[in-house]
C-alpha cells in the first residue's frame, strides 16, 4: 500500500471511528446465556489460535482478515473498522505485517486497548538487510518497527508462539481479573502442547541429508533459524514481489547443484514462480502453510497450528531426506 493510500486510508479510518466513538462510548459485549464477553479482535490466524487457547469460552476472539485471503494483502474496509471499533482489545501481528495497523490503531476510540505482538516476541532481521540472530523488539524501541526491517513472519518460530500465548494471558487477565486462573491455566496446557511441538521438530530435522530450505517467498525465516536449516528465497516478503530472470536463473543453478528435490510455495498465494522453477530444475513444488491464514477448507477439517506445523514437519522431513 503506497503513501497516498495510507493517508487517504487514515482518514476514513479517523472518520468511521470519530463516529463510532461519539455515539458508542463503551466496547460492546457478546451476550450469550446470559453473560457479556468482551471482545478482542485479532490480525493473523497464529493470534487467532493463541487467543482461542487462552480465552476459552470467556471472550469473543474475533479474527479481522477473511479467511482464505492474502494476508499480506488485506486491509479493512469501513464496516470492519467499525466492528473493530467495538472490541476491547486489538491485538495485530506488528514488524510491519499489517500496512494498515497503524493508522487504525492510533483512531480507535479510548475505550479499545491495543497490543502489537511483535513487541513480546523474538524479531530477526528482514532478509533484505538482515544477520541471522535475534534481536528483541523492547530493546530495538519503537522506531525500529518500519516495514521491512524485520521479518514479521515470528510465529513460525515455536519459541515465540509460546511467547504470544503469554501475552495473551497477561492481557486476558487484565481484561477479566476474575477469570484470571483459569486463563492461566488454559495458556499452560496449550504451551505443553507447544512445547511437545519444538520437540517434535528438534527430533525429526536432527538429521537430514540436505538442509536447505528453498521456497518461492521469504515466509519461512523463522522456521529454518530455529531448526538449523539454510533458508533460501526467491522473493522477499512482500507477495506481490516479480523476480527477475536472473534471480530465477540463479535459484535453478543452486537447487541442481546442491540436489535439492523440493521448492515449496506458500498456500494461499500464487505459486506460478515456485512451478516455474521446478519444472526447470526437474524437481518437485510442494505447499507449506505458513499460518498467516488459514482456508475455509482447513478450518472446516479443525485444522489448526498444531496440526499444520506437524504437516509442515512432515513435508520438510521427505524434502530434506530426514531420518
Amino acid at each position: 500500500m503506497d503513501t497516498k493510500r495510507l493517508i487517504v486510508f487514515g482518514g476514513v479510518i479517523a472518520a468511521i471511528v470519530i463516529g463510532i466513538t461519539f455515539f458508542s462510548p463503551q466496547p460492546q459485549k457478546k451476550q450469550i446465556y446470559g453473560e457479556t464477553k468482551p471482545i478482542v479482535s485479532v490480525s493473523t490466524y497464529a493470534l487467532l489460535e493463541a487467543a482461542q487457547a487462552v480465552s476459552g469460552d470467556a471472550i469473543d476472539v474475533r479474527s479481522i482478515i477473511p479467511l482464505g485471503s492474502d494476508a499480506h494483502m488485506f486491509s479493512p474496509n469501513p464496516a470492519q473498522v467499525a466492528e473493530i471499533s467495538k472490541s476491547a482489545l486489538f491485538v495485530y501481528n506488528g514488524a510491519g505485517f499489517e500496512s494498515w495497523a497503524e493508522n487504525l490503531k492510533n483512531a480507535l476510540p479510548g475505550t479499545t486497548q491495543s497490543v502489537d505482538m511483535s513487541r513480546h516476541v523474538i524479531l530477526m532481521k528482514s532478509e533484505e538487510e538482515h544477520e541471522h540472530g535475534g534481536h528483541t523488539a523492547e530493546a530495538e524501541g519503537e522506531e525500529t518497527h518500519h516495514h521491512g526491517e524485520y521479518d514479521p513472519h515470528y510465529w513460525l518460530d515455536i519459541d515465540n508462539m509460546i511467547k504470544m500465548t503469554q501475552t495473551f494471558d497477561d492481557e486476558f487477565s487484565k481484561i477479566l481479573p476474575l477469570k484470571a486462573e483459569v486463563f492461566h491455566q488454559n495458556a499452560d496446557n496449550y504451551i505443553k502442547q507447544l512445547q511437545k511441538l519444538k520437540s517434535d521438530y528438534t527430533a525429526g530435522l536432527s538429521e537430514c541429508k540436505n538442509r536447505m530450505l528453498v521456497s518461492n517467498h521469504d515466509a519461512f525465516g523463522y522456521l529454518a533459524h530455529a531448526n538449523h536449516l539454510e533458508d533460501i528465497s526467491v522473493i522477499g516478503l512482500s507477495t506481490d514481489e516479480q523476480p527477475s530472470a536472473k534471480t530465477i536463473a540463479e535459484i535453478i543453478d543452486l537447487v541442481k547443484k546442491h540436489g535439492i528435490k523440493t521448492i515449496f510455495f506458500e498456500e494461499l498465494v500464487n505459486d506460478n514462480v515456485a512451478q516455474t522453477i521446478a519444472k526447470e530444475a526437474g524437481v518437485n513444488a510442494e505447499s507449506m502453510q505458513p499460518l498467516e491464514n488459514i482456508s475455509e477448507d482447513e478450518l472446516k477439517s479443525h485444522q489448526t497450528y498444531l496440526s499444520i506445523m506437524q504437516e509442515n514437519l512432515a513435508k520438510l522431513r521427505e524434502a530434506l531426506e530426514c531420518h
